[in-house]
């Protein structure tokens, strides 16, 4: 196994006294909210699905005393002392948090360690220096402790179904397969007793079945673990997402995509209870199936040969020009309407991504700029082009019809949705190809007026 070399964490002199000018503000302002009151228990009747006893928890458990408002913020923090509730609430605990953002910007730390991470420590630090139970500064503390938790790791986060006979890559994200040695080296650590009890082995294979033969997304990063876990799952969506760019379902408004990471599978399931003189007869459950039940990125491959390798390497260079940046940003719009479940919905990303692109302004009129650019980047002659521009107007038809008085799409209005969706589709795998080209989106807009002319 690879020795990981220590990472040695320090902060600026000037920083460090700053931190501590803060830390002192913040000590000063803590808060009794008096006798600790027995929680209060609801009437509600929830199922348990487990009864979990003393020997079977491993590790410290740890207790976290806090408030928060109707959105989930965090607005409160609290501990017991001699029979008091004491912590810090309302703008004395805004000043802590802004103390565990100030920490999580200075250059030695910025992007490697999280937010919780760091509200954690400054939490503790602050408690058992109240305490007398310390003696160091708060800097010192929270750079003893990321020196400690930062770390290299490498996460794999599997993508539900997807399959692929070679490894590939996007941009810095490797996609690799979850194989059944990898899975069978896991469950080893699982006692061959406990392994063989019916209840066992089936939790075994449907965790299995999950994720065995699938790709996964691999990223590498030097982190504190929740901050790696974070960065895993941002780079993996991202990554996954322009996968998504080579998938037929691009091309249809009446499917939704299942290519997500492994929990956000985009999945959906109904259940009806049947119920006859005030009980219930019989309990239906059954997918709703809206997409591809699974994907073989190797039919991409050979449907659309080069863009795979295109999306790697704008994935690698999409801080390199102006128009890399926003080629990238378009896709990065247009990836979402592949697992938006309303048409609706997919309508508003698949015109946005393309107007993005190939728009200057929000006062260009936009279906004959629109059109016409569309047509001369996919258009191969005369009676394509013209076709290209006839599905824009109609289109736009719909597209008014909906926002401006309430119309749905109807089914024959889904052919020239459909139509609109693959031309888009066309458009941005074309410039795909074509990254190369051009420096700025102007340019390809220069480019594209001078061959109307021509």
């Amino acid at each position: 196994m690879k020795t990981q070399e220590p990472f040695k964490v320090e902060f600026h002199s000037e920083a460090a006294a700053r931190f501590a000018e803060l830390a002192q503000e913040v000590l000063k302002s803590i808060r009794s909210f008096g006798s600790v009151e027995t929680p209060r228990t609801g009437g509600a009747e929830i199922h348990p699905v487990a009864n979990i006893v003393g020997d079977q928890v491993m590790g410290e458990i740890k207790v976290i005393e806090s408030s928060s408002n109707a959105v989930r913020e965090e607005t409160g923090r609290y501990w017991t002392s001699n029979g008091l509730r004491v912590g810090w609430e309302g703008p004395e605990f805004d000043a802590v948090k802004d103390l565990a953002l100030r920490f999580g910007n200075a250059t030695s730390i910025k992007g490697r360690v999280s937010n919780s991470f760091l509200l954690d420590e400054i939490f503790k630090w602050l408690k058992e220096t109240l305490e007398a139970k310390r003696s160091d500064t708060l800097s010192q503390h929270i750079a003893e402790r990321c020196s400690s938790e930062i770390k290299d790791y490498e996460i794999w986060v599997p993508v539900y179904r997807t399959y692929s006979a070679a490894n590939f890559d996007i941009g810095d994200v490797e996609f690799r397969t979850v194989s059944k040695a990898l899975l069978d080296q896991w469950y080893a650590h699982v006692p061959e007793d406990e392994a063989k009890k019916p209840e066992m082995a089936q939790w075994i294979n449907r965790k299995r079945a999950r994720i065995q033969g699938s790709v996964a997304a691999c990223i590498r990063m030097k982190a504190e673990v929740t901050k790696a876990r974070e960065i895993a799952q941002s780079a993996a969506s991202e990554a996954v997402g322009l996968l998504r760019f080579l998938s037929p379902v691009n091309w249809t408004c009446k499917l939704v995509s299942h290519c997500l990471p492994v929990g956000k599978e985009n999945t959906r399931q109904a259940m009806e209870l049947l119920v006859e003189d005030d009980a219930i007869k019989r309990v239906t459950e059954a997918s709703i199936e809206e997409g591809p039940a699974g994907w073989n990125i190797d039919e991409a491959r050979h449907m659309s040969p080069g863009l795979l390798e295109a999306l790697h390497k704008l994935a690698l260079q999409r801080e390199g020009t102006e128009f890399k940046r926003d080629l990238y940003g378009a896709l990065l719009l247009h990836c979402r309407q592949s697992v938006a479940a309303e048409t609706l919905h997919k309508i508003v990303l698949v015109a946005s991504s393309i107007e993005s692109l190939l728009l200057r302004d929000t006062h260009e009129p936009i279906q004959k700029n629109l059109g016409e650019r569309m047509a001369f980047i996919i258009g191969n002659s005369l009676d394509e082009r013209k076709g290209v521009v006839k599905n824009v107007e109609e289109f736009y038809r719909i597209r008014s019809a909906f926002f401006h008085h309430g119309q749905s799409v109807s089914p024959k209005d889904e052919e020239i949705v459909d139509k609109f969706f693959f031309n888009v589709w066309f458009c941005l795998g074309r410039l795909l190809l074509q990254i190369d080209q051009y420096e700025t989106k102007d340019q390809l807009l220069a480019v594209l007026e001078d061959r109307k002319l021509s």
